[in-house]
């Protein structure tokens, strides 16, 4: 966080970062336990392995409802013995019963979903670390816009599948309204691409470049910090 950013901004900013980074640190647990589940077997893990990959899945989703709306594992290509790739991605709406998200994984489909493509999927792989990506519509799932937090899955015959949780960006906003508590109207969470995230007025819509308006005048910020890659920015109207 930048010295010079004014204490309650910096508050705000911490505020958020214990929230994300508690899903992180329960989405790296997470995963840990995966790879031991996986390991059990002695092979290469089939589909049929997955139910056991499930109850902590859906336990992980249970721990962060109001927060996180769906979790999952992408495998990278070729770990399953049976399927050249696969995601096992559960959802829960509005506090109903999870239930499982199906994606179509054959390239020769019209509406194949190509996640190793996706950012949310090839930054924790190739950097072996947490990422935060978006805000994205996410087409392939609830035509939200979603943020995406993940971390990657290691196992010891070198493949590296991702864990994920998507949060939708009202989500975001809730976190942002309660880290922010009070102050100047126009508060604004950026991602690493001076893309809003979200944001305390309805002057600034998720998913846009930041406008730097000729009356807003943006006086403050200071990073969220850790593996977020956020900041939060403050206008002086």
């Amino acid at each position: 966080m930048t010295d010079d950013a004014p204490e309650s901004l910096r508050r705000s900013a911490e505020r958020v970062r214990a929230r994300v980074d508690t899903l992180l640190a329960d989405l790296d647990s997470t995963a840990t336990e995966i790879v031991g589940i996986l390991a059990r077997g002695g092979r290469p893990p089939r589909r049929a392995d997955l139910a056991q990959v499930k109850p902590p899945l859906l336990a992980l989703l249970d721990r962060h409802r109001g927060f996180a709306q769906g979790v999952g594992l992408a495998f990278d290509e070729d770990h399953l013995a049976d399927a050249p790739r696969w995601m096992e991605w559960w959802r829960s709406d509005d506090g109903q019963p999870a239930h499982f998200v199906t994606h179509e994984l054959d390239p020769q489909h019209h509406y194949f979903y190509d996640y190793a493509s996706k950012e949310w999927f090839y930054r924790p792989q190739r950097s072996r670390r947490p990422a935060v990506t978006g805000p994205f519509v996410d087409f392939a799932g609830t035509n939200e816009h979603t943020v995406t937090m993940a971390v990657p899955v290691a196992h010891p015959d070198g493949f590296v599948d991702v864990l994920g949780a998507d949060v939708a960006v009202e989500g975001v906003e809730r976190l942002l309204l309660e880290s922010v508590r009070s102050g100047p109207a126009d508060t604004v969470l950026l991602n690493d691409h001076d893309r809003v995230v979200a944001s305390t007025s309805a002057r600034w819509w998720s998913g846009t470049l930041l406008r730097r308006d000729v009356d807003a005048h943006w006086a403050e910020s200071a990073e969220v910090g850790g593996d977020v890659g956020w900041r939060l920015v403050q206008a002086d109207v």
